[in-house]
């Protein structure tokens, strides 16, 4: 008799190359309790994706099980070692999609664009229960509803590229439980999804864990998404588990060094103190290059030369619920560590307390960006998708403003008309560089000078780099185009960027594919520099990133801002990040800004219900703090851009909403202490801001 689903020992999992044998999993345990949910944490490359796909037994080739076992517990007297079954047997195939499913990272690359989002629904149900194709129709339907899909009826028949990124993950957590699981695997299903978005999903998967008394299995690195949902964690490094235990007693007591730097490094969300994050140096190794002894000892603060980079740490109780592999706590060979913890360094603040007080550098004025919508044989022009509509604000020179809101408000297409990628359909866009100019009205030979001081660094830094040249030629065409250095010169300029930006000068011959995520970003940020320019627009530049890589770039920024003067728009959904970085937040919503005011006052006073709606929603890395009843659950997408409803654009969501809201657009003015809101009732309406804790010890 069993108490866990699932029980897994000694798991190890091995891809078999030509550079030779990469060790993904190298003996992992740990339990998934019955109705519970497990959530796995670590960087990118550390197994935790593996270890989900060997439950599963798709681990793509060359990778096979090679050791351990799997034990599944569908009843609590029945066994089943999923280790040792064929990957291609009837007896896998059975459990896997019935009573083990999985939500992968993307549903735009696991749903097929072929086939509707019914006809894979409909399939999976088919394959598993005994319905006819009506009856497994009407199920499909009844489980779109469940999930919060509205019109299921009608969106049954919709293929995955018209559904939002939200809509498409429900469609696949649909997918997921339409034949009731035992066990649900989800593989950082909201990584990608606005804040609002996450926290509608998180609250789904909670109610229909409740519902069906399933167990989850969660896979991710935002240690806020662990906090509020997770019942026990697992942290994995390099392919080993080296600390699990409770989430509470995780959080407030870790204990393994590389759990601490995690939980240190994230960006809390408290802009009264805008401190420097404690990045955890270096990254993850290569398995083909696992460090002898303690995998971590490389990068950890409290290794002890001649002991953990010489044997293993054993797996050590801590109590009868907690686990550590670390010599701090081997009884046999306990070490000793010198390492003292310093507070972090505040010593960059004062200088960006005066940022509003300099010159305005960037001005922009009622600016619009509206796309055609053409039909017909001749194209003509049925409607505009209205992006970007009326949008004012200024930037003050070495200030950061903060620009947020969900996905399709038109933040990113904000970025893209500034830096004149796009033409805007209307508006001014005045620079005050050393040469004032109106952005929006430079033709492409004019405005080759100006994206010398205007740069951008894009969300994707994998996309956005081209994979057929060196780092030389990427960094250095902004300073061969611009004439400021060739030859000799220009590979001396480049290999100090490089230097600046955290990476080795030698790398320069090295092409995209051979770094990481991280690196790859501060390839693009070393791009955007090379010609010193005085304003960066950030579009999204940590969004895809571990808490560990993103504290580092988000001190390269900082570090950067203090040593030139730089500028910053930052664009992003984090609103962690941006209450870290930006003095300014300016929250967008369908083409327009809704609300625009200081950091610690926005966030601790605002003036417009969607901001208070997002700031709701923000997940604090704390599990005392988990109050979904306090959440305010936005109903429906982002409103249409090419049809936007009269009035407010936010009423349709708003639970404050009157009459005069449907009717009247409401204008964005001051409501005081530099706080601008376009709402009609700003200055009757107590809104709720931000809980921000007093004291953090991670």
């Amino acid at each position: 008799m069993s108490d866990n689903l699932i029980e897994v020992k000694n798991l190890q999992t091995h891809f078999f190359t030509n550079e030779g044998v990469i060790k993904a999993i190298d003996g992992v345990d740990f339990n998934i309790p019955r109705g519970k949910t497990l959530c796995v944490v670590g960087e990118s490359g550390c197994g935790k994706s593996v270890t989900a796909r060997s439950i599963l037994q798709i681990v793509d080739p060359p990778g096979r099980i090679v050791g351990g076992d799997i034990l599944f517990h569908p009843t609590p007297d029945r066994e089943i070692n999923l280790a040792q079954l064929n990957p291609r047997g009837a007896e896998i195939r059975d459990i896997r999609g019935k009573d083990i499913t999985m939500i992968f990272q993307e549903p735009m690359t696991a749903l097929s664009p072929l086939y509707t989002i019914g006809n894979q629904i409909i399939e999976a149900v088919r394959w598993h229960l005994p319905l006819t194709k009506q009856e497994a129709r009407e199920r499909a339907i009844e489980a779109l509803g469940v999930v919060g899909i509205p019109r299921p009826h009608e969106l049954i028949d919709a293929y995955t590229f018209e559904l939002s990124g939200g809509m498409r993950q429900r469609a696949m957590i649909a997918m997921a439980l339409v034949c009731e699981p035992k066990l649900l695997i989800a593989d950082e299903p909201t990584t990608a999804l606005d804040v609002t978005t996450q926290a509608n999903i998180l609250d789904l998967i909670a109610n229909l864990q409740r519902d069906m008394g399933m167990s989850v299995m969660f896979i991710t690195h935002d240690l806020g998404v662990v906090a509020e949902v997770a019942h026990e964690v697992a942290v994995m490094y390099l392919g080993t588990i080296v600390e699990y235990g409770p989430v509470e007693t995780i959080f407030s007591d870790p204990k393994h060094p590389y759990t601490r730097a995690l939980l240190r490094s994230i960006p809390h969300l408290n802009p009264r103190r805008k401190t420097r994050l404690a990045a955890i140096r270096g990254m993850v190794p290569h398995p083909l290059n696992r460090p002898g002894g303690c995998s971590f000892h490389t990068r950890c603060n409290y290794a002890v030369a001649g002991v953990c980079d010489s044997f293993v740490p054993p797996w050590t109780p801590i109590d009868r619920t907690r686990f550590v592999r670390c010599f701090l706590y081997d009884s046999e060979h306990p070490i000793k560590s010198q390492v003292i913890e310093t507070p972090p360094d505040t010593s960059g603040d004062l200088t960006r307390e005066t940022a509003q007080n300099r010159q305005p550098l960037l001005d922009v004025h009622d600016l619009k960006m509206h796309f055609p919508i053409t039909s017909g044989f001749f194209n003509r022009v049925v409607g505009h998708v209205k992006a970007v509509d009326g949008v004012s604000f200024t930037i003050h020179e070495g200030e950061t403003l903060g620009l947020v809101g969900e996905s399709g408000c038109g933040k990113t297409t904000l970025g893209h008309a500034i830096m004149r990628l796009y033409t805007p359909t209307a508006g001014e866009v005045h620079y005050y560089g050393d040469k004032p100019a109106d952005l929006a009205k430079l033709n492409n030979r004019e405005l080759k000078l100006y994206h010398r001081e205007i740069r951008m660094i894009f969300q994707d830094p994998h996309s956005s780099l081209n994979p057929r040249l060196p780092v030389l030629e990427i960094v250095g065409e902004a300073l061969k185009v611009n004439g400021l250095a060739q030859g000799r010169e220009l590979e001396t300029r480049v290999r100090d960027l490089l230097a600046k930006v955290g990476l080795r000068p030698e790398y320069i011959r090295r092409y995209p594919h051979a770094f990481s995520g991280g690196e790859r970003q501060r390839i693009g940020i070393a791009r955007a520099l090379a010609p010193n320019p005085r304003l960066v627009v950030a579009d999204e530049p940590v969004s895809a990133l571990d808490v560990s890589v993103q504290a580092q770039i988000l001190n390269l920024l900082k570090d950067l801002q203090t040593e030139f003067g730089l500028t910053y728009l930052f664009i992003s959904h984090d609103l962690n990040v941006v209450s870290h970085i930006s003095d300014r937040v300016a929250v967008m919503y369908v083409g327009k800004i809704v609300e625009l005011a200081p950091t610690q006052t926005l966030f601790e006073r605002p003036r417009h219900p969607y901001t208070e709606a997002l700031l709701s929603a923000v997940l604090k890395p704390d599990p005392s703090l988990r109050r979904s009843s306090q959440r305010i659950h936005l109903e429906g997408d982002v409103a249409d851009p090419a049809n936007p409803p009269p009035g407010c654009a936010f009423h349709p969501r708003c639970r404050y909403a009157k009459d005069l809201c449907r009717i009247e657009t409401p204008a964005l003015r001051p409501i005081g202490d530099g706080q601008l809101a376009a709402c009609h009732f700003a200055d009757e309406l107590a809104l709720a801001g931000a809980h921000i804790p007093e004291h953090i010890t991670p």
